[in-house]
């Protein structure tokens, strides 16, 4: 009886794996992609460029499509546009609570994919976000300029961080 017993939960066990794979399973309904130029409607300097490559690069790291250079090309087309920018104060300095120590930055986009072949949405104004953390630490205190150059080096990492979270509302089916 227990030998039984054991062969059918080995079998029970085995067999509710066998259908198991890695990553969504959902397939998409689109098999190349043209990724628009951003728009940049949140004021962020030079953050269209930046945006652009990594949203390129993200896909490209991607095999479920394939880039293309033109809409014509394309089984859908991806439109982002960069809608606000924005700091929050996380922790002050000791000696002036004025001066910021450390904040995070947050850029927020809305994405929209097109079938170009019905030229209907499928989705439209999708939101994405990325928010990273900023240091600006500094034993004299943070003046204006350490705070624009300590953001500036960090809009390629939410620009990174963007695409990746773009990528996935754009491709990711559950």
């Amino acid at each position: 009886m227990r030998a039984f017993l054991l062969v059918c939960l080995t079998v029970l066990f085995l067999s509710g794996c066998s259908n198991y794979h890695l990553g969504t399973g959902g397939q998409v309904s689109f098999h190349t992609l043209y990724v628009a130029p951003v728009v940049n409607e949140a004021g962020v300097p030079q953050a269209v460029a930046i945006v652009s490559t990594q949203l390129r690069e993200a896909f490209l790291h991607d095999a479920r499509v394939v880039l293309v250079n033109t809409p014509e090309e394309a089984d859908a087309t991806l439109n982002v546009r960069l809608v606000s920018y924005g700091r929050k104060v996380k922790t002050h300095e000791s000696f002036d609570t004025g001066l910021a120590r450390n904040f995070d930055v947050t850029l927020n986009a809305e994405a929209t994919l097109t079938d170009n072949h019905s030229r209907k949405p499928i989705f439209e104004n999708r939101k994405a976000q990325a928010v990273r953390e900023v240091f600006a630490d500094n034993q004299s205190g943070i003046g204006t300029s350490q705070q624009l150059q300590a953001e500036y080096q960090t809009i390629p990492l939410l620009a990174e961080t963007l695409a990746k979270n773009i990528r996935g509302i754009t491709l990711d089916i559950w």
